[in-house]
């Protein structure tokens, strides 16, 4: 079933990271554009009004004083000058700049129309003056007060020009201050652009790749033979039939292979059984030869001694049919054998048995330390020349029993020690401890079989062998 947060398609997922690049590239840039563009265009006008500006004192100081001296001075008529043409052309360009002008601006514009018509109300007396024949010294006298009055002109269209000059350093700061926050802007936006982009394939990549890896790493992992892996719905639609498929395969397939391990599991411990029960005729003509040797000597003390141990060593072998047995009665069952085994061998042999009294009561595999000392005798001691020692020992460490057989014998090579640990482990190769029976192989398979554990073991040549192996400790109460 698919997840509640309904997954997407890839399609999807591209479309939303391609809209969400865009509209992060060109939001910002949009903005920004209309913010310069605003700037730039105030800009542009206040230059035109300043440029205007310049022109009309060009006018003010000079052409419209010349035009009327020429008039004054008789060079010309009076319909002949061209102040009339000046005058409204400056007054035209006033009215055309004071439409664009603020507040503090407007104060310097306004003085400089009214003093353009106070020359305005001059140049028509002097229209008046010169019609009725008035004397040239008037005439000079109203001169100098359109002077006066036109450099007073010049003076508030000077004082404009000044403020739009301080506007256009103003303007000029703000969109250099602007165009060093494009800069910036653009810096953070390729960031953010950046980022978004892996975002944006990041979440791609938990939706895809995670996806189509974790479908990989399970059929990887199905391969190695771990058939309990499942995969949770893919966040991709055209994956999740994929992932469902394939679980329902696995657990298909671990269901066929569980029924099957099942039965190879059944047939082993059959099979496991029939060489146990091939083990003990041997082991019995043995020791009933050694008994009958004892009687025939005499050491009738001895006789009674051994048929105990073998009566004891018989009932555990036995023990109802039984698997699993105290660590109690694995020690009395292996106490009997080199009982046993140490009338047959005499002075050449001792051992010694430490296990914990606190294991007594714990659960132990049925004759599992029996055989692997066994193989030390044979193995180890039975090859030394002189005295040998065998030491069983069992130990609890933490959550585990620890078990050991250890021997001071002949000991094995490395490479017959490499060839033993890979029979252990490999039923087609020979047995590497030569016996070519039950050894350290049967024991091997047991515990891996049963309790799921490993045999460990450690050998030197010349100093002897140890056989080791660990089973979990079992607390009283979990044994109730």
């Amino acid at each position: 079933m698919k997840q509640t947060n309904a997954p997407h398609n890839i399609h999807s997922l591209l479309r939303q990271a391609f809209v969400r690049i865009i509209a992060g590239m060109c939001i910002p840039i949009l903005l920004l554009g209309g913010l310069l563009i605003a700037l730039t265009q105030r800009y542009d006008a206040v230059i035109a009004d300043t440029t205007s500006a310049s022109a009309l004192r060009s006018i003010i100081a000079q052409q419209l004083p010349d035009e009327i001296w020429r008039v004054v001075s008789g060079r010309i008529s009076f319909d002949e000058g061209q102040q009339r043409i000046l005058l409204e052309q400056t007054q035209s360009q006033l009215q055309n700049i004071l439409t664009h002008a603020d507040d503090s601006e407007a104060q310097y514009l306004n003085a400089a129309l009214r003093a353009v018509s106070t020359i305005n109300s001059y140049v028509d007396q002097l229209e008046q003056q010169m019609a009725n024949g008035a004397a040239v010294s008037r005439n000079e006298s109203l001169y100098r007060e359109i002077h006066s009055v036109a450099n007073l002109t010049d003076s508030m269209i000077d004082r404009y020009i000044e403020n739009q000059i301080a506007r256009m350093g103003e303007l000029n700061t703000r969109i250099q201050n602007g165009l060093w926050a494009s800069g910036l802007i653009l810096i953070v936006l390729a960031g953010g652009i950046l980022r978004s982009s892996l975002r944006a394939s990041r979440a791609a990549d938990r939706s895809i790749h995670n996806s189509i890896l974790r479908l990989e790493q399970m059929a990887t992992r199905i391969a190695e033979g771990d058939l309990s892996v499942r995969v949770p719905p893919a966040e991709i639609d055209e994956l999740c039939r994929l992932t469902q498929d394939l679980n329902i395969m696995a657990a298909q397939i671990g269901s066929l292979i569980q029924e099957r391990v099942e039965q190879e599991k059944t047939l082993k411990k059959a099979e496991l059984r029939a060489l146990q029960a091939q083990i003990t005729p041997h082991f019995m003509y043995n020791t009933l030869e050694t008994i009958v040797w004892l009687a025939e000597e005499g050491r009738n003390q001895e006789v009674v001694e051994m048929t105990m141990a073998f009566t004891g060593f018989l009932r555990i072998s036995l023990s109802r049919g039984a698997d699993f047995i105290t660590v109690e009665k694995e020690e009395q069952h292996v106490a009997n054998y080199l009982q046993i085994q140490s009338v047959r061998y005499g002075s050449i042999m001792r051992y010694a048995i430490d296990i914990d009294p606190a294991l007594k009561k714990q659960r132990i595999l049925k004759i599992i330390l029996q055989p692997l000392v066994e193989n030390a005798i044979y193995h180890g001691i039975k090859r030394k020349r002189g005295r040998g020692q065998i030491t069983v020992t069992g130990r609890r460490e933490g959550d585990s029993m620890y078990f050991a057989v250890e021997d001071n014998g002949l000991g094995m090579t490395p490479e017959r020690l490499a060839a033993v640990r890979q029979s252990l482990y490999d039923s087609t190769l020979p047995d590497g401890d030569g016996s070519g029976g039950y050894g350290m192989r049967n024991v091997a398979e047991r515990l891996r079989l049963y309790c799921g554990c490993t045999l460990t073991v450690e050998s030197e040549y010349q100093k002897g062998t140890r056989v080791s192996f660990r089973l979990p400790y079992i607390h009283e109460e979990e044994r109730l």
